[in-house]
């Protein structure tokens, strides 16, 4: 066989190859676009790490471990848009209280805080090409409720009877209006099937906790997240 029928065949086997990619390419694409282009109901389930930001009022301050974040929706997704109903827990504990300002000062705290929230979200996806990647930004607005769950200090804890100790404090807000902002990444590694990372920050608008001496304080709650989700398509 001479040389130039060698590159010949060559050729046309590199040729046969790109068309043959290239048509695979374009099945894989269509199929994206097929997937994106349609109407369908979904489940997402996501953990996070979380930072709660400090809350304060009048009465004093708390600071908060770093903590985490579970949650799931019910989302119905139309073309690039999706709708979605969600139930979250946010979960810290603890790290330092200044339960009467100057007067006692700056202590280690113990227990820990829930934050419960329904929220409605809406978000829209935006294609990164032909490939399946996505970017994803959204919102969402809801209801949330705190759950002090056994929050002391060593002088809290050690307060005399006769000042109204100890004090241990268990308690759990009303319900009070929220707002949410997302913002992530979406990898698609089979039909139906959605992988998510990104960005969450909830916030609440004043919280009314009544506490067992009769007293009322009124935080609100801050949080960030770094978000992990699966969302599934049926």
């Amino acid at each position: 066989m001479t040389t130039i029928k060698v590159l010949q065949h060559l050729s046309a086997a590199f040729g046969s190859a790109c068309l043959l990619f290239l048509s695979v390419r374009a099945e894989d694409a269509g199929a994206v676009a097929d997937d994106r282009s349609g109407s369908e109901f979904y489940l997402r389930a996501s953990v996070a790490l979380q930072h709660r930001e400090r809350a304060s009022d009048s009465a004093g301050s708390t600071t908060f471990k770093t903590g985490f974040v579970i949650d799931g929706a019910l989302g119905y997704a139309l073309r690039a848009h999706r709708f979605e109903a969600e139930i979250s827990q946010f979960n810290n504990r603890c790290k330092t209280t200044d339960p009467a300002g100057d007067a006692i000062g700056v202590e280690r705290s113990s227990g820990n805080v829930d934050v419960d929230a329904l929220m409605a979200n809406y978000a829209y996806e935006i294609p990164v090409g032909a490939s399946r990647v996505s970017l994803y930004l959204g919102g969402g607005v809801g209801l949330c409720r705190v759950s002090i769950n056994g929050l002391t200090t060593p002088s809290l804890r050690t307060l005399p009877a006769e000042w109204g100790g100890p004090v241990i404090v268990y308690a759990e807000s009303d319900w009070a209006t929220a707002y949410q902002v997302r913002a992530g990444v979406t990898f698609q590694p089979r039909p139906r099937l959605n992988i998510l990372l990104g960005y969450r920050l909830l916030k609440s608008a004043t919280l009314d906790i009544n506490l067992a001496d009769g007293s009322t304080i009124h935080p609100d709650a801050r949080l960030h997240a770094l978000e992990a989700a699966v969302r599934y398509a049926f």
